[in-house]
């Protein structure tokens, strides 16, 4: 992150450069609000940053890079994951009421790192050999507790996993 404070942000460079913005989002290809989002610091995919860099380069004639530019990825960040686990597939499906069933979070960036992420906890529930895996990227409520639903990459340890992350 520290090196993230020594980059310009998209805004940073809109008031050095004015853009429209709807005329920016046209020409690179990308829904309006995906700009919004980038400059208000929101995550947004490798590829609409990219796209949103280019066409900006155009409008400036500076060459803009995502190594140069503080833009805000989804690869930066990981998403909750909820993972279900049961005793049948009927209960799975939910055409079985009671049984056992028991639910863990995870983040991860896709299903497979969820998988990984959640082996140690799925290890300790061998009864349970039924799972679905479900991303909550709007986060989670339980009562007045309140999960995420993204956390950045960095707050999340990596040392137990067996996967090459």
């Amino acid at each position: 992150m520290n090196e993230r404070k020594k980059k310009p942000s998209l805004e940073q460079i809109r008031t050095l450069f004015p853009f429209d913005v709807p005329d920016l989002a046209r020409a690179a290809g990308v829904e309006t609000g995906t700009v919004y989002q980038a400059l208000l610091q929101r995550p947004i995919h490798r590829k609409d940053a990219e796209n949103i860099l280019h066409a900006l380069s155009n409008h400036t004639k500076l060459t803009l890079t995502l190594e140069n530019i503080d833009m805000v990825l989804w690869e930066e960040y990981l998403t909750l994951w909820l993972l279900r686990a049961s005793g049948s597939e009927q209960q799975q499906k939910g055409q079985e009421s009671g049984g056992t069933a028991a639910y863990h979070f995870v983040y991860a960036r896709d299903e497979l790192e969820a998988q990984f992420r959640a082996q140690t906890w799925l290890a300790e529930h061998p009864h349970l050999p039924h799972h679905t895996f479900t991303p909550c990227p709007n986060g989670f409520e339980i009562g007045p507790l309140r999960v995420p639903g993204i956390c950045p990459d960095e707050l999340v340890s990596k040392e137990a996993l067996p996967y090459p992350f």
